[in-house]
C-alpha cells in the first residue's frame, strides 16, 4: 500500500474522493529505480502501468539496429497506461532507467478487478489518463487539431456516409497507417459491410464487401464485446484467422456506438513500420465519439429520410 497523501500529489489522482485514494493505495507499490535498469522491453507484456515520482525514464523504439528515444518522462508522468486496458498487450517500446529515483507501480490486472468492483473509479481513471495524454499530444504536436478538425467536419454534414472518404483520410493523417475502412454493421442478419474504404490497391472490391460476422474474428469481437481489437504483426503472422481480405499486418479497430447501439466500427490496417499504439487508439476512440455524436444529431432532426437513413443497420 501507497500512503493517500503521496498519492495526492499525483496529477493522475488528484480528482479522487479519500474513499477513492484509498481503493488506489491498495493496489500501488513504490519502488526504487537504478540509472540503465531497464523497466521494460519490446515483446514482453505489458503487465504493468508506472508513474515516475522521482529520477527520468527514458522511451525508445529499435529501428534496424539504431536506438530512437521517443520521449523522456520526469516526475508526475506516466507511461504502459495500456496495462490498464488490456494486460496481455506486449511493448512495442523500450523503457529505460537513466537517472535513478522511484515509481509507482500498479499491476493492470489489480486495476481490472478494482475497475470491475467499482466502474465509476475505473472511469475517472481512464478519463484522467485520456485527458493528460491528449493534452500531452497537443503540446508535442498538431495531431489533436486533425482530430477535431475531423469531428468538425463530420457534425456539419447530415448524412456522414457522404464524406466517409474525407474523414479516413483525416484519421490517416494522423495515425500513419496504409489503409482504413468504415463498416456498419447488420446484428439481426449477423452481417457486416464494409461501407468506405481507402489505401487498398482495389479499394471498389473492399467497399461494399459484405461479410458474415460468424467467419471474421476480428469484426466479431468488436460487436459482440464492444472492445477496441489490436492485431499487431507478430499475431498476424502466427494466427491464421486473422488473414481477412482486408486485413494485412497489424490492425486497430475501435467501435463507434449510437446510444446503446453498435453501430459500426472504423478500422486501420497496416501501421507503418510498426504496431499501433495506446495513443493510436485513443485519438481513434475520440474521432469515433465525434462521428457517433453526428449520427444521433442526424437521428433528432425531423426529416424521416435522414432517420431511416441511420438507424437502418440496426
Amino acid at each position: 500500500m501507497v500512503d493517500i497523501k503521496k498519492l495526492k500529489k499525483i496529477t493522475l489522482f488528484k480528482n479522487l474522493k479519500p474513499a477513492e485514494l484509498e481503493e488506489i493505495s491498495k493496489i500501488s507499490k513504490i519502488k526504487e529505480t537504478k540509472k540503465d535498469q531497464q523497466l521494460f522491453k519490446a515483446g514482453d507484456k505489458r503487465k504493468e502501468f508506472f508513474i515516475v515520482l522521482s529520477g527520468f525514464l527514458r522511451i525508445t523504439r529499435k529501428i534496424n539496429d539504431d536506438k530512437q528515444t521517443l520521449a523522456f518522462m520526469s516526475s508526475d508522468n506516466f507511461a504502459v497506461e495500456s496495462s490498464l486496458v488490456d494486460p496481455k498487450l506486449k511493448h512495442s517500446h523500450y523503457g529505460e532507467i537513466i537517472e535513478s529515483g522511484k515509481i509507482l507501480v500498479i499491476k493492470g490486472k489489480d486495476f481490472l478487478k478494482l475497475r470491475n468492483n467499482n466502474p465509476d473509479l475505473g472511469n475517472k481513471i481512464y478519463g484522467n489518463i485520456i485527458k493528460n495524454i491528449t493534452e500531452r499530444l497537443h503540446h508535442a504536436n498538431n495531431k489533436l487539431l486533425t482530430v477535431y478538425s475531423t469531428g468538425r467536419i463530420a457534425s456539419t454534414y447530415a448524412n456522414i456516409y457522404n464524406i466517409l472518404n474525407l474523414i479516413l483520410e483525416s484519421i490517416l493523417t494522423v495515425i500513419k497507417a496504409n489503409q482504413a475502412f468504415f463498416v456498419l454493421f447488420k446484428p439481426l442478419k449477423n452481417k457486416a459491410i464494409i461501407q468506405e474504404a481507402i489505401g487498398y490497391k482495389k479499394n471498389q472490391e473492399i467497399k461494399n464487401l459484405n461479410i458474415s460476422l460468424d467467419k471474421d474474428p476480428f469484426l466479431y469481437k468488436i460487436l459482440k464485446t464492444g472492445e477496441d481489437v489490436f492485431v499487431d504483426r507478430e499475431d498476424f503472422k502466427k494466427e491464421k484467422k486473422w488473414h481477412l481480405p482486408y486485413l494485412k499486418n497489424s490492425a486497430l479497430g475501435v467501435k463507434v456506438k449510437v446510444g446503446k447501439n453498435i453501430f459500426g466500427a472504423i478500422v486501420l490496417v497496416d501501421k507503418k513500420e510498426e504496431n499501433f499504439s495506446y495513443n493510436n487508439q485513443i485519438l481513434l476512440n475520440i474521432i469515433s465519439r465525434q462521428i457517433a455524436s453526428a449520427i444521433s444529431t442526424a437521428e433528432r432532426m425531423e426529416n424521416g429520410e435522414h432517420k431511416r437513413e441511420y438507424i437502418k443497420p440496426f
